[in-house]
């Protein structure tokens, strides 16, 4: 989706080349951040594009070498996917004027969906994870442009306040498969307690982080595991929000027994009720 008709679109960009940005090949090197077409309200068409106008300036010819390299600095939401369609389509080949960041290096390593307790992978929040200690971990924030908290959001420059307590859930989840799951074949569900969050700035569809410390666990129980947490979400160095998270790995025996009586319980109050309350 593109703000405006490419030609523009290119004219304006290749004209605003015109103050200095650093020195390249040619000429001026200019940094631009590319984002999936998912945010393409954020894009501004000068320091952040989406990979379908990045790919309408390539195809236009406007960015030229002569006036100057665009170095692409990966935003939220690209796949592999996308790097192959703009390869395929020339837009950062050799001699058109634009190529990747660390081309060398591979995309963000996305954390396996079962240890966030997903099914699918574009549900998946979390990349590059890494346990510092038994109580603390982080992972860089990954969007994908097709994640469920995407589908129906009412279209802002920013990310959904939603998709940052699924990516804190995740964290917490991710902290308990990797350090503290015990050494048992039984598969286990959480069940949150208590999520007291405070948003202290937007979260922008660019490189973040989260965060996450146990401050207090009791692991006496290997049927139901508590654990008190603070996670952050943290973004160009500052934090964009942060919880108190309280919450309980249980085993999922427990838990399908649990619901089954709860679940049959509730059907038999809505029944009992006068009818129309």
């Amino acid at each position: 989706m593109l703000h405006e008709s490419a030609g523009a679109a290119a004219d304006r960009r290749r004209s605003s080349r015109s103050r200095p940005e650093g020195e390249g090949e040619g000429g001026d090197l200019r940094h631009v951040i590319l984002v999936a077409d998912r945010f393409a309200q954020f894009a501004d068409g000068e320091q952040v594009l989406t990979v379908s106008e990045c790919t309408a300036l390539a195809a236009a010819g406007k960015a030229e070498p002569t006036d100057g390299e665009w170095m692409l600095h990966l935003g939220q939401g690209i796949e592999r996917s996308d790097l192959d369609a703009l390869l395929d389509d020339g837009a950062t080949k050799k001699g058109s004027g634009m190529r990747l960041a660390a081309p060398g290096l591979p995309l963000s390593r996305p954390v396996r969906p079962p240890v966030v307790h997903k099914h699918r992978a574009e549900n998946v929040l979390l990349a590059d994870f890494r346990n510092f200690s038994k109580t603390h971990c982080a992972a860089g924030l990954r969007i994908h442009r097709d994640n469920e908290h995407l589908l129906d959001h009412h279209a802002t420059r920013h990310v959904p306040g939603m998709l940052i307590v699924e990516a804190m859930r995740q964290i917490c989840t991710a902290q308990f498969e990797t350090s503290h799951r015990p050494g048992s074949p039984s598969e286990y569900a959480g069940i949150w307690h208590r999520i007291d969050i405070s948003f202290d700035s937007f979260l922008f569809p660019l490189h973040a982080e989260v965060h996450s410390v146990i401050t207090e666990f009791d692991e006496a129980k290997k049927s139901r595991l508590r654990f008190r947490t603070t996670t952050s979400a943290r973004q160009n160095g500052g934090v964009v929000a942060r919880a108190e998270i309280e919450y309980s790995m249980v085993k999922q025996e427990r838990i399908d027994l649990l619901e089954h009586r709860k679940a049959a319980g509730a059907v038999q109050s809505q029944l009992a009720r006068p009818q129309g309350l």
